[in-house]
């Protein structure tokens, strides 16, 4: 039986795509399993920052807030989930990966599933609900070896990088620097940044550098097990 994966953004009435489309250049992502939540909050200022942490605290009961570097972790008890987007997903028989991503307004799904029929239906009912879809992919998903599934954690991805590297990376990241076209350009990063052009763009080509480098073997398994399919 194939399965297949998809990714797709959604816009409707949630706490959390409300207070990413009120704070645009924020992003906040949530695992929850039914009676807990658990965000991790990234900014490109340190007041949005704490603009958005304390409108998300106040949504639920704030159980722990813990700081790493330019993240945020906050873990709220009680899940106040409402019938949305995850349980029509969990009703076609389909399963979403967590964390759910929301940016700009937009609830980002990754989603797999064996009927490819069923991402059709879970289109027509999000629609069907007074939500806006966008599917950005669908396609099938071949099955891996285990060598393969390695596990890549951000503490690889980001070692070697400075703290100011990974500021000046997530904020081109979330302003759009890396867009096709460009939001934002160099000037513009660099005075949000409180620095000069030349050193952020110093800082940002050594952050691309640093992560090329860490993501190299992975980069290499890909291109082995293409040339071997």
């Amino acid at each position: 039986m194939p399965l297949y994966d998809a990714r797709i953004q959604v816009v409707h009435d949630c706490p959390y795509s409300i207070l990413t489309r009120k704070y645009p250049e924020a992003t906040i992502a949530m695992w929850c399993n039914m009676h807990s939540h658990v965000f991790e909050l990234s900014a490109p200022s340190e007041e949005v920052l704490k603009l958005v942490e304390k409108e998300l605290g106040n949504l639920g009961t704030k159980q722990a807030t813990v700081r790493e570097g330019s993240l945020l972790r906050m873990i709220t008890k009680d899940c106040d989930c409402k019938p949305g987007v995850a349980n029509i997903i969990e009703e076609e028989g389909l399963w979403h990966e967590e964390p759910v991503v929301y940016r700009q307004g937009w609830e980002n799904y990754h989603i797999v599933g064996h009927e490819r029929e069923a991402f059709g239906r879970l289109v027509k009912r999000i629609e069907k609900e007074g939500g806006t879809v966008q599917l950005q992919s669908l396609k099938p998903l071949r099955l891996r070896g285990a060598a393969e599934d390695m596990l890549f954690t951000t503490s690889t991805l980001f070692a070697g990088l400075t703290d100011r590297q990974v500021k000046v990376l997530a904020m081109a990241c979330v302003s759009g620097y890396f867009d096709q076209p460009a939001k934002v350009d160099l000037d513009d990063l660099a005075r949000r940044a409180g620095i000069s052009r030349s050193t952020y763009a110093e800082h940002l080509r050594k952050a691309e550098s640093k992560l090329l480098e860490n993501l190299c073997p992975v980069i290499q398994m890909a291109a082995d097990v293409q040339r071997a399919t």
